[in-house]
């Protein structure tokens, strides 16, 4: 059995869960599809074979994920195993003993979608890091990646006892995705994407802009993306500031109490949200 730098992986994550200790606790509500229809959490063959064609266009899914169910589908060690030596590193750094379940749990689950996507075990999927602003790519938007140089379109958010997980249909067409838990009494004069926002409001321009910046792989500034008006179904188009692109963003259906957002470089694009299932 493998040891984090914290001490032993352990017992199951459900026991983390179980004891109150990762998150607030799971919203009741279901989740459904907001563009065609709800399914399992399989990835299925549909999406292995637009990744391996590098088709563009398709649509983007999106996978609304249970901290506690994540947590109870695998024990410590084996959703440990697949982590590369800098999520580790991230996760022993955490302090807080849920915290570190949390973010065990929903790694795992999304490196197990990043690998049934590209056809990989979930331990080989690779990450290269890409800053827009800067060119460097020793930092910025992470881009998962097979063994074999298969690059994927992909995004990942958390918050409180819900993930969502993003991936597009094509490589070529950037995602972005954001999930916020809605709290009361906000301090929104400390977030400077959301004017006038209050409560589940606010929360959507946050979700919006934090979904856009991921999108362009550029970071949140004081400057916040701004809205150009035009609007294409359901998107509205915006520009981004360190980006040269018009960028494109929509809110998806989420859990009760919960705000989210995906982003996208592209309009025509249908987006499916799923519950993912171990």
């Amino acid at each position: 059995m493998r040891r984090s730098a914290s001490g032993s992986v352990g017992s199951s994550l459900a026991s983390s869960v179980a004891s109150g200790s990762v998150g607030s606790s799971v919203a009741s509500g279901s989740v459904a599809s907001s563009v065609g229809h709800s399914a399992s959490g399989s990835v299925g063959s549909s999406l292995a074979s637009s990744v391996a064609s590098g088709s563009v266009g398709g649509g983007i899914r999106v996978w609304t994920v249970s901290v506690a169910s994540a947590a109870s589908a695998v024990p410590h060690e084996e959703a440990y195993g697949v982590l590369d030596p800098a999520e580790r590193e991230r996760f022993a750094r955490f302090r807080r003993g849920g915290d570190r379940m949390r973010y065990l749990a929903v790694h795992h689950v999304y490196r197990t979608v990043l690998g049934h996507a590209l056809g990989v075990d979930p331990a080989d999927v690779g990450f290269r890091r890409f800053c827009a602003r800067c060119g460097d790519d020793g930092h910025g938007k992470p881009v998962p990646f097979a063994p074999d140089g298969t690059t994927l379109s992909a995004s990942l958010s958390h918050s409180a006892a819900y993930a969502l997980i993003a991936i597009g249909d094509s490589a070529e067409v950037p995602v972005g995705v954001d999930i916020e838990r809605v709290r009361a009494d906000m301090d929104w004069s400390r977030i400077p994407c959301v004017q006038g926002g209050r409560n589940t409001h606010g929360f959507e321009q946050w979700t919006r802009a934090e979904a856009l910046v991921k999108a362009a792989g550029t970071g949140l500034s004081r400057t916040p993306p701004r809205y150009t008006g035009h609007v294409f179904g359901t998107w509205r188009a915006a520009r981004v500031p360190g980006s040269g692109h018009e960028w494109f963003v929509r809110s998806v259906r989420s859990p009760d109490g919960y705000a989210a957002s995906v982003a996208s470089g592209r309009a025509d694009v249908g987006v499916t949200v799923l519950s993912w299932r171990p």
